[in-house]
């Protein structure tokens, strides 16, 4: 990153790949664990290998818009921050439908600090400083 971003959209995009890095994570783990899946949900191998791909499209989605979004953020185009959070709002939605895990725990609380970050006032005036001139 350039010199001259401001420490909050330094941490602001941070946080979004390091969300987007903690969801591929995640989903991989997933499928190491597919037996204990398999055994908690009494579901057949084939129920078990359709969820987890459902799942892992699901989440390749929300990470190439994170990481797409984020890069575009840094260029310092406004409405990336826009839709950034939109699908962040539909990430968590998302997450709420799956339910309630320590994993899904830490996605929310990293969507929702990357949300306050991108959202703070010295990261408006650093992206209204292009705008400007």
């Amino acid at each position: 990153m350039k010199e001259d971003v401001p420490r909050p959209v330094r941490i602001a995009v941070g946080l979004w790949l390091a969300n987007a890095v903690f969801v591929v994570f995640t989903t991989a783990g997933l499928w190491f664990q597919r037996g204990e899946v398999q055994r908690l949900t009494n579901w057949t191998s084939g129920q078990v290998t359709s969820f987890l791909t459902t799942l892992s499209v699901v989440a390749l989605v929300f990470v190439a818009a994170y990481v797409w979004l984020t890069r575009l953020f840094l260029k310092r185009k406004n409405w990336p921050r826009i839709v950034l959070s939109f699908i962040a709002v539909l990430h968590m939605i998302w997450i709420l439908f799956l339910g309630v895990s320590a994993s899904n725990l830490v996605t929310l609380l990293l969507i929702c600090a990357a949300i306050v970050f991108t959202w703070q006032a010295r990261t408006a005036q650093w992206l209204a400083e292009v705008r400007e001139q």
